[in-house]
């Protein structure tokens, strides 16, 4: 009984092997096709990027050259209105520092006041 077990699961093996070889027959037969299609897919984007760089640096040399053509802007002048005035005194005064006043460079001295309302210890150990 045990042999005939054998048997069978060998017999299945054998055409599970030859379903298997096959199989890798046909994945071999079908590889240059598909790596061909592959192939073409690449230079099909090689070729659609060639063209975009193209595009791109006709862009490019056209916004150079019409910035090219502009021209030159001169310094800003001062404006006799008093908008212009107040807009220039603005201006300059966010690009100056601000000044908080003198700088002391020597610490001062305060005079520390006792609080009236406070007891000392003293005060309250002769009450006590």
């Amino acid at each position: 009984m045990w042999d005939e077990v054998q048997t069978l699961a060998l017999v299945g093996m054998l055409v599970a092997m030859y379903f298997l070889t096959e199989g890798c027959k046909r994945i071999n037969e079908s590889m240059p096709y598909e790596s061909g299609q592959i192939t073409g897919k690449v230079d099909g984007m090689t070729e659609e990027l060639s063209i975009a760089t193209i595009v791109l640096d006709d862009i490019a040399n056209l916004l150079h050259e019409g910035l090219t053509s502009l021209p030159s802007t001169s310094p800003a002048q001062t404006d006799n209105s008093p908008l212009g005035m107040i807009l220039n005194g603005l201006i300059s005064n966010m690009t100056n520092p601000q000044v908080d006043g003198p700088k002391h460079t020597e610490p001062q001295e305060w005079e520390v006041l006792p609080n009236q309302d406070d007891t000392t210890t003293e005060e309250a150990t002769h009450q006590g």
